[in-house]
């Protein structure tokens, strides 16, 4: 009897045994499953960290060119006007000694007010590019006639048709030229 008692006792313990290793694989299969989920959970948490980056960043860099260009239409409407100036006190240039008065000061006044609009653009960043016997670049240029000219290297600007403008380091209008070719 104590023969089948110290047998029921080991075929127990062996029983139990069993299930202990098998409770100890299920919990290593367990930890296994769990240290790939944190892999996963961690590589996923890097990535939406540096998405995240990516983004405060985007929108910063957004934030500033809004900042360094809102005007930018504005000053598109008010390059015609400052034009316009240019054209009046250029041509004003060619008339000599006035003796009027009145015309003396209204073209008095075309000059402060080109001065003052051109300082006003310069304050904001915004450039006039006049090109005069410069060489052609296409970056800032906008060649619409070639003439033919043996005295220039070719492709030098011999006539500005219209000035081109810059706001900081954004064109807002290309300089419309005219180039020298070979004859």
């Amino acid at each position: 009897m104590e023969q089948e008692n110290l047998t029921e006792k080991q075929d127990g313990v062996n029983e139990q045994t069993v299930e202990n290793k098998n409770a100890v694989e299920e919990s290593s299969n367990k930890v296994k499953d769990l240290e790939k989920s944190l892999i996963t959970l961690n590589d996923a948490l890097l990535r939406e960290k540096a998405e995240n980056e990516n983004v405060r960043k985007r929108a910063a860099k957004e934030l500033e060119d809004a900042h360094k260009y809102s005007i930018s239409n504005f000053a598109k409407d008010l390059i015609e006007v400052l034009e316009n100036l240019h054209r009046a006190t250029e041509s004003i240039q060619g008339t000599g000694s006035i003796e009027n008065k009145q015309v003396k000061s209204c073209i008095e006044g075309v000059l402060i007010t080109q001065k003052i609009l051109s300082a006003v653009f310069e304050k904001h960043g915004i450039t006039r590019i006049y090109p005069l016997n410069e060489q052609f670049d296409h970056d800032n240029h906008e060649a619409i006639n070639q003439v033919e000219d043996g005295e220039r290297e070719p492709n030098t600007i011999v006539q500005v048709i219209r000035a081109g403008y810059r706001i900081k380091d954004r064109l807002l209008q290309p300089a419309m030229v005219a180039v020298s070719r070979k004859p």
